[in-house]
């Protein structure tokens, strides 16, 4: 069932934010990831969970696909529980989505522009449960997660294999030759050989920091978000030496910034979550420096962000979340910053 609400107007000078699709999946729904392969080839996917379980029960996961013209619900194959937690795609004929379950339900579904089909989850173990995939080909595909103890598995086209680096919270990729992680405190590098652990000097106390975003644009432009002590800190990596950039509109305690994306302009956008219930706004930094702040929005109702993603080739960015409509009930929500 579609939502019709009204968008409300974003304040003078914020980039605006368009409404492109809300709809009901008739229980407590969120879209947690975002694959926009052009402006009109876009899959997005998340979770519904009953409305009489007060959105904390057994959620299944759901799927959209926009044509250009209309959108339409994708058959995931079997009946399945869990979430879709992550997303990515090569083209049209490689897209994956990864499901997360505390029951062992995960798998990591694939989408060879015909039909979805389970990518042989059998490989990674009796219960995988798999929090992030990284999608970087045909033959060349990262799901990280755990089976008991943090795990991650790399597709070769034909099977998974068990690899290092443990512990991944997100991944981001310049090539399948430099991808980058972050755990709860390490930020880590595979250079298409090995995974190795990255000197990263804003980590000095384990105990006081958790990372919780990194995005890879080029070889000598890599960002990393976290907190330390509750306070937001960012990092810049120009391929010699990371250094500390302010993020002025999450001074005050409590903001975590999540995911982000570069805005094909040369700067890039981030997600960002407010201490207080309000929604979540978007951060962005132009290539000259400067920091602005837009809140995609729906008069009257909080919202939350959790994927952001660029259409190739474009200067499009697309964000997925959930707006809230009372403290039992959600709907999944997909906006764009055209």
């Amino acid at each position: 069932m579609t939502v019709g609400l009204i968008a409300a107007p974003p304040p003078a000078n914020q980039p605006v934010w368009e409404l492109v699709r809300m709809h009901n999946f008739g229980g407590c729904d969120s879209m947690s990831a975002i694959v926009p392969l052009s402006r009109s080839d876009v899959w997005v996917f998340g979770q519904s969970e009953p409305v009489d379980d007060e959105c904390a029960g057994t959620a299944r996961p759901v799927a959209q696909h926009w044509d250009g013209r209309a959108w339409r619900a994708a058959e995931l194959p079997g009946r399945r529980y869990g979430a879709i937690g992550s997303a990515g795609a090569s083209g049209p004929d490689n897209v994956w989505a990864f499901t997360t379950s505390d029951t062992g339900e995960s798998a990591a579904l694939r989408y060879d522009g015909r039909r979805w089909t389970d990518a042989g989850r059998s490989a990674m173990g009796p219960r995988p449960n798999l929090s992030r995939g990284l999608v970087l080909g045909r033959h060349h595909v990262w799901a990280f997660g755990s089976d008991g103890h943090s795990a991650s598995w790399f597709w070769n086209g034909r099977t998974w294999q068990r690899r290092a680096p443990r512990d991944v919270i997100r991944t981001s990729a310049v090539s399948q030759k430099d991808v980058w992680a972050i755990g709860c405190c390490r930020v880590t590098h595979f250079d298409g050989e090995a995974w190795k652990k990255v000197a990263f000097p804003a980590v000095r106390d384990r105990r006081t920091v958790s990372l919780t975003g990194i995005l890879a644009v080029a070889r000598n432009d890599v960002w990393v978000f976290g907190d330390n002590n509750e306070k937001v800190f960012a990092a810049h990596f120009d391929g010699r030496a990371w250094s500390p950039v302010d993020v002025p509109a999450t001074a005050a305690p409590g903001w975590r910034l999540g995911d982000a994306v570069a805005d094909g302009r040369g700067g890039i956008r981030v997600i960002a979550d407010p201490p207080d219930d309000t929604s979540s706004r978007v951060l962005s930094r132009s290539a000259a420096g400067q920091w602005s702040v837009s809140t995609p929005q729906v008069a009257g109702k909080v919202i939350k962000l959790w994927d952001l993603a660029l259409v190739p080739g474009t200067t499009e960015v697309w964000t997925a979340g959930t707006v809230r409509q009372s403290e039992s009930d959600s709907t999944s929500a997909v906006f764009a910053l055209r």
